[in-house]
């Protein structure tokens, strides 16, 4: 349908001439970046969630970039619920980075943000990165 067409999720590719690209970002390994574009409503939710079957190990850290995401309705924040319940499973970290403040009011809403923990909720990559050596416990940082 078509909501799925203007949806897409991918993982992060490092052509785009793109200030915020991951290409001029230090992504430490252990991490996967995956790029939503688009509003998060129902049917994307479970492209999402299918995305984690792809991994060979599951990561240390999921980052979903949400920065093209303009919209969210119930079914997208169900999404979002469990794909943290699937990765919490592995023991993974979700970052949701580049939400904005409206979809940011309904995950705060729907109560997702005390699961996936505030801190790891961002408005910009460089924010999720800070956190990512946080969970990593580099020291460097």
């Amino acid at each position: 349908d078509q909501m799925m067409k203007s949806t897409q999720i991918r993982a992060v590719e490092t052509e785009e001439d793109d200030p915020d690209s991951i290409a001029h970002k230090t992504i430490p390994s252990g991490v996967e970046v995956y790029e939503i574009q688009g509003p998060l409503f129902f049917g994307v939710a479970e492209k999402l969630v299918d995305t984690l079957m792809l991994f060979d190990k599951p990561p240390k850290i999921f980052i979903l970039r949400m920065r093209y995401v303009p919209l969210i309705d119930a079914a997208g924040l169900h999404a979002l619920e469990i794909l943290h319940e699937r990765l919490s499973h592995t023991q993974t970290h979700l970052i949701l980075s580049g939400v904005n403040p409206q979809v940011r009011r309904f995950v705060t809403a729907a109560h997702i943000d005390q699961k996936i923990g505030q801190e790891n909720i961002v408005d910009h990559i460089d924010k999720a990165i800070v956190r990512v050596h946080a969970l990593l416990g580099d020291p460097s940082q």
